[in-house]
């Protein structure tokens, strides 16, 4: 029965004990019944304040939960933003929804909330409710009030973001966006990072780590710094070498400062003569016609050399020559013709050629080089990587026609040993790739990493050798697009706040898309960077004596794309085979087989993975990946945003504290 109904049953009633009343009073007769009558006053007081306190009671009640819905609401539709219209309109529909008006026939309902802080709203909400008999005793209403408070907190949790960043990412995932993927993740990543750090940790720790990957993951300095030996010495790639042929050259030759020299001989004629030869007019008066220098300087005008045997020694070969060098000058005279009725006085000049030889000693030292004879061996080459692990160089013969190229390390990886297993195999365990916590060997490479080098590495387009060849094929730098594609960095778990906003945007803001998409990659490292029991355990064990939630939020937007052209964490597929795939529909399935194990085993370390498809819709393998209820789809720039704010929610603890 409402209470307006309640209300007007009481007045009648009243109406009637006023007039039964006052007939009691007039009227003698009966004094026993007057004292019966007396005492149902107090009777119906007792009643009427039980039927009236109990209204009451529900109506707090309602209002409280009421109260508690509204603020839930707006802190929820809050997330890491500051508190609006928009969050209070949240806020109200809610409350109104769980407290309508006139219900329990209250009325002056009022609500209103607000934030107090970055993890809490607050709220308040007051009605009034008319009394249906207590009126009588003058009570006609109660002035009910509640206070409630929604409050996100997080205790221990180390959040661990394995985002895809592959060529694909550049794109729109809807012509309404107004952001590519890649600037819609950017932003989402970073709310996301302000909904858990705008919670309440109270003495508890919040961890963030992220994980880039593509065709690799780029971990080098993450390895190197927890330990070198993590990383192995040596690599072996799909690579190259120059043919070359030996030659003698970088010739270096010395001349004696002693000789021998013959005797100056004149020019004769053939009967023994000196020959003297008309030189022309001389620039002379007639006094200095005959006055000349006795000749000009020699100059060399041939040179012999009679070499004896080179004499040769390791890869330096030495010949000595005698070098007959011939010099020649000149000595003048002049004659004087007096002048003639048609040519004029002149000083008429000759010369005589004299000759001599000098012999000199020459040594010509030779060293043995190696030149490229036009042709290349392709072929699996070793490679000393020591000088990369602490970020020096390495010089490498691999350029064009031979030339020495200086190679440096980014950072990313090419995974410890594996074995061939079908794509619908469970892994051996020595595939030691698969093994998310095995600590590697100082002295077993099989366990440890390797180098990530694409400018070393090239495709050779089968698996055996070719030999002797003159094309020059390209290495994966040279090839460019999407091969072989080498993230930022990884973000190892690291302790933030909110004051690290910031920081983490700016590192957010380094991600750029490039590169062919292996899934299973971005898990493995996930994964060991996370786990309580594996590289990382000192690390990542109980914090001030309590669990620690573990959760991994995977990002990607689209499916498994892994070429065996492609360098990738796997190496290179078609050339050194690792994986075992016999085409690349074939790697797609052996890589996607590798991806759910993977799953499952981080899973079975307590791990909660939480798995966003974004632009394309959720297949199998990825909702399988997905902890229970855990998978979500994201169509637009907007959904993802709102689906890392979910999972932001549902990491953190939004509750009532009042």
């Amino acid at each position: 029965m409402g209470g307006t109904d309640i209300r007007h049953i009481g007045r009648r009633l009243g109406r009637r004990l006023r007039q039964g009343a006052g007939r009691l009073i007039r009227d003698q007769r009966g004094n026993a019944l007057m004292l019966t009558a007396a005492a149902i006053v107090p009777v119906i007081g007792i009643v009427g304040s039980a039927v009236d306190i109990g209204r009451a009671y529900m109506t707090q009640l309602r209002l409280q939960q009421a109260c508690d819905a509204g603020v839930l609401a707006g802190r929820r539709a809050m997330a890491a933003g500051v508190y609006g219209d928009d969050h209070k309109a949240e806020a109200n529909k809610m409350f109104a929804f769980n407290f309508p008006n006139g219900i329990y026939g209250s009325e002056a309902v009022n609500f209103s909330s607000q934030s107090t802080s970055a993890a809490d709203v607050v709220g308040t909400a007051s009605v009034k409710l008319p009394t249906a008999i207590m009126y009588i005793f003058g009570k006609d209403k109660f002035d009910l009030g509640v206070n409630c408070t929604a409050k996100l907190e997080i205790s221990n949790v180390d959040v661990m973001l394995v985002l895809d960043v592959t060529g694909s990412m550049a794109r729109k995932a809807s012509s309404s966006d107004d952001d590519t993927k890649i600037e819609a993740l950017r932003k989402a990543a970073v709310d996301f990072f302000d909904t858990l750090t705008n919670a309440d940790i109270g003495d508890g720790r919040l961890r963030f780590g992220v994980v880039p990957y593509s065709s690799s993951v780029n971990v080098g300095q993450i390895l190197v710094t927890k330990n070198p030996d993590w990383i192995a010495d040596t690599v072996w790639l799909p690579s190259r070498e120059p043919v070359t042929k030996e030659v003698w050259g970088d010739a270096r030759t010395v001349v004696s400062e002693d000789y021998t020299a013959t005797n100056p001989v004149a020019n004769t004629n053939w009967q023994g003569a000196e020959k003297w030869e008309d030189a022309g007019k001389a620039d002379k008066a007639q006094a200095d016609c005959t006055t000349w220098d006795d000749s000009d300087l020699p100059r060399m005008v041939s040179e012999s050399l009679n070499p004896s045997n080179p004499v040769v020694d390791g890869s330096t070969r030495i010949t000595v020559s005698d070098s007959k060098r011939t010099y020649e000058y000149y000595s003048y005279k002049g004659t004087w013709k007096a002048a003639t009725w048609s040519k004029p006085a002149s000083c008429e000049a000759k010369k005589l050629r004299w000759t001599f030889t000098r012999t000199y000693q020459v040594t010509k030292t030779e060293t043995l080089t190696k030149v490229f004879d036009g042709k290349y061996n392709y072929k699996d080459r070793g490679f000393d990587t020591r000088p990369l692990k602490t970020g020096s160089t390495i010089e490498e013969d691999t350029g064009y026609q031979g030339e020495r190229v200086t190679i440096d390390w980014a950072g990313c990886i090419i995974e410890r040993a594996t074995t061939q297993f079908a794509s619908n195999a469970s892994a051996p365990s020595n595939a030691y790739d698969m093994d998310i916590d095995m600590v590697p060997s100082a002295t077993d490479s099989d366990t440890q990493w390797k180098t990530f080098l694409p400018a070393l590495t090239y495709d050779r387009e089968r698996v055996s050798e070719r030999k002797g060849v003159t094309t020059n094929y390209q290495n994966f730098v040279d090839k460019g697009g999407d091969y072989a594609a080498c993230p930022v960095a990884a973000m190892n778990l690291t302790t933030m706040t909110k004051a690290d906003h910031d920081d983490f945007d700016k590192y957010i803001k380094t991600l750029q898309p490039k590169g062919y998409t292996y899934h299973d990659a971005g898990m493995a490292w996930g994964a060991r960077l996370i786990s309580p029991t594996g590289l990382f355990a000192a690390d990542n064990g109980p914090y001030n004596g309590r669990p620690v939630s573990r959760h991994i939020v995977f990002m990607t937007d689209g499916d498994m794309m892994t070429p065996r052209a492609n360098l990738s964490h796997q190496g290179q597929e078609r050339s050194m085979p690792r994986i075992g795939a016999t085409s690349d529909n074939d790697a797609i399935d052996r890589h996607n087989n590798r991806f759910r194990q993977l799953c499952e085993s981080a899973k079975r370390k307590g791990l909660t993975i939480w798995v966003i498809s974004f632009g394309v819709g959720s297949n199998s393998n990825l909702n399988s990946c997905a902890s229970t209820g855990q998978a979500f789809e994201a169509d637009n720039a907007a959904q993802l945003n709102a689906q890392f704010q979910a999972i932001a929610r549902q990491i953190s603890k939004l509750r009532l504290s009042q």
